[in-house]
Order: C-alpha cells, then structure tokens, then sequence
C-alpha cells in the first residue's frame, strides 16, 4: 500500500464513503468532506454511471485519495485505475482486482469476515482489510481477530454511526480505521461538514487513547 493511504486511515481513523449519482450532487458532497478535513473518500461502484461521474470527480479534486469500491472484477479494477483511482476496495476478496492492483502498484482494501478471510487477504499482500459487515460481527470480532493475529489492520465498514461513541467503541476495539457510509450521508451539505469537523478532531486528537 503506499504511505500516501496508509498514513491517512492511520492518522484520521475515518474513510467517508458514498456511491455519486449526480456529479454536481457528489461535488456538493466532496466539496463539505474536504472543508472538514476529510483526506481520503471511497466512492461506491453501484451504478453504470459511476465511472463517468469518478472521472469529473478525480479531475475537480485532485488533492483528494479517492478511492473505487465495490470493484468486483477486473475489467473495473482496471477502468478505476486508468481513471484516476488512488486505490481499489472489495467486499470480499476478489483475486482478479488484486492482480490489476499489483500490477498497477494500487492498494487493494479487500472485504473480510473470518479470521481466514483477513490472513488470506494478508497472506495476498493487503496491508489494510476491510472488515465487512460491521454491524453483524461487532466490535468484539475485532478484539477476538487481534489475538492471533496482532498486526491486522483492519477499515470496519458497515453501521458504524457517525458518533463519538459508535467511532470510538471501534477504535477501542482495536480497529485502525471506520468507514463511515448511508448514516453519515442523511445529513446535509452543512451538517455533513459540522459532523465530520467533530470526528476528525476527536480520531486525531484521541484516537489512539479512545
């Protein structure tokens, strides 16, 4: 992975993450991470116009890691990555795209949810995995993971709520880093910023101590 992401997700603790439908709209929404702080953002692959909306996204936020998710095969892998993609995320582990990655030198975020899952994800040469369903394995899975393996870093995605306390019962557990995703994006542009503002302040400042 290069230092670029990593340094980010380890200082900051937070990858916003939505899927852009209207360009101007998801400019609005990058616009409010980017006054908050926000370093690095995944963008969700669920739609056929996602490429061409990254594309505009990429070229009017160049300061911006901006990330491809839910990359199920190679053909994208390879799309997001002639389109600008700091980096590629699954939701499971999907050997094709970790091909692309490696020969393209992207960090590969792969989903996970075993203790199996997250050792072959290592094992492939992910340096982060994401851990995914959040909301199902609990923050406890994360305590339970670091036992035999204590240098897993893991980006828990999947109901994590955009609160002090639901960040930092992640955090605690042992998590490097949360994706913050549906629940963040309720709120509005201002919101969104005031929110995000809050967190970033509270992961860099207490993060390690939470």
């Amino acid at each position: 992975m290069t230092p670029g992401l990593l340094d980010v997700l380890a200082a900051d603790r937070l990858l916003p993450l939505f899927t852009p439908g209207q360009v101007e709209e998801a400019a609005r929404r990058l616009s409010a991470l980017t006054r908050a702080g926000v370093r690095a953002v995944e963008l969700t692959h669920r739609s056929p116009q996602t490429l061409e909306a990254f594309r505009a996204l990429r070229e009017r936020f160049p300061e911006v890691l901006l990330g491809a998710g839910t990359v199920l095969g190679a053909a994208d892998a390879e799309a997001f990555a002639q389109a600008g993609a700091d980096f590629i995320v699954s939701p499971c582990r999907v050997p094709a795209v970790a091909s692309v990655c490696r020969e393209r030198g992207l960090p590969y975020l792969p989903g996970a949810g075993t203790v199996r899952e997250v050792f072959e994800a290592q094992q492939d040469g992910a340096e982060v995995v994401k851990l995914f369903p959040g909301e199902v394995l609990g923050p406890a899975f994360v305590r339970a993971l670091l036992g035999p393996l204590p240098q897993s870093r893991v980006l828990v995605t999947g109901g994590v709520e955009p609160t002090r306390q639901s960040v930092g019962e992640w955090l605690r557990a042992g998590a490097l880093a949360v994706g913050l995703g549906s629940r963040l994006f309720r709120l509005d542009a201002d919101e969104l910023e005031a929110r995000l503002t809050e967190l970033l302040g509270f992961t860099r400042q207490e993060g390690t101590h939470v």
